[in-house]
């Protein structure tokens, strides 16, 4: 499946913009940026929405909703652990 990298870039837009006034920032390592936008830009391709790549899609429109990038679980990831779950937002 080809990647849309113009929803890429722009996912990586929203991102940027999103940690802008947060506690937490995107990854250093761009490789690891790079990988998961390009994953969450496939599975836009695939199901019509940014979901985390490092979570299930059940199909389940409501449950799925919670997977949306970023997702509700990613606060209280970072804030006990020190980044989400697939390493993209980091405490800053």
């Amino acid at each position: 499946m080809e990647v849309p990298s113009a929803h890429a870039e722009e996912l990586r837009k929203r991102l940027e913009a999103y940690v802008a006034d947060k506690p937490f920032i995107l990854n250093p390592d761009p490789g690891v940026v790079d990988s998961i936008i390009q994953a969450m830009a496939m599975r836009f391709a695939k199901n019509g929405r940014d979901y985390c790549p490092c979570r299930r899609v059940t199909g389940d429109g409501e449950k799925d909703a919670a997977i949306v990038c970023p997702c509700v679980y990613h606060i209280t990831e970072i804030e006990e652990e020190g980044f989400c779950h697939c390493h993209l937002f980091v405490k800053a």
